[in-house]
């Protein structure tokens, strides 16, 4: 019951990872995201296509290793980054 609630919390933002084809609105999807109330898995997010594509990018790199801080990451490497959007 918890991972469909957890799968749940993530179904948006992973409908609007498909519409989000520039930089700026897959950085901001991100943002939103790892904002979310609710929402604690971010596994799936980062198979994206259109997040996928951010990592190599300089402007953007930095809110692809958020979610993956977000996504596999623990408190101290959260604490110890500089990938703040």
């Amino acid at each position: 019951m918890a991972q469909t609630r957890a799968t749940n919390a993530l179904a948006p933002f992973l409908a609007l990872s498909k519409s989000a084809t520039s930089p700026r609105a897959a950085a901001d999807l991100i943002t939103q995201a790892t904002s979310a109330t609710n929402t604690y898995v971010f596994g799936e997010l980062l198979q994206t296509p259109n997040i996928i594509s951010l990592r190599d990018q300089p402007q953007y790199g930095n809110h692809y290793t958020l979610l993956e801080l977000f996504a596999w990451g623990t408190w101290a490497e959260y604490q110890g980054a500089s990938c703040s959007p």
